[in-house]
């Protein structure tokens, strides 16, 4: 039985003088996270990105909390799984977007 590859992509963008701290706040949560799959991180001056090899799912709940406590930052996630392609933007812990397929851009 062949295994189906999931993927999502994080990416948090806004206030650079908060990714250091953010990120901090993210790996704490992330460790304690007994569902968390395999993550590669891919940062820049623009933004922090997490790349999941997904198997149990994205763990929301991590980045979600991130984001109450870090209200001037963007976290959108975006997945791809069997060509099924969608993703959400949080901001202070709240769901202010969703898409399904590609995302447009603006």
């Amino acid at each position: 039985i062949g295994r189906t590859m999931a993927t999502a992509i994080v990416r948090v963008t806004g206030d650079a003088g908060r990714f250091a701290e953010f990120q901090e706040r993210v790996r704490w949560l992330l460790v304690r996270d007994p569902d968390v799959d395999p993550y590669t991180e891919h940062h820049g001056p623009e933004g922090l990105e997490y790349r999941f090899a997904l198997e149990k799912g994205i763990p929301f709940p991590s980045f979600v909390t991130a984001s109450m406590e870090f209200p001037e930052l963007r976290v959108e996630a975006e997945w791809d799984k069997d060509d099924a392609k969608g993703g959400v933007a949080i901001e202070q812990g709240r769901m202010v977007e969703k898409w399904t397929g590609d995302r447009e851009k603006k």
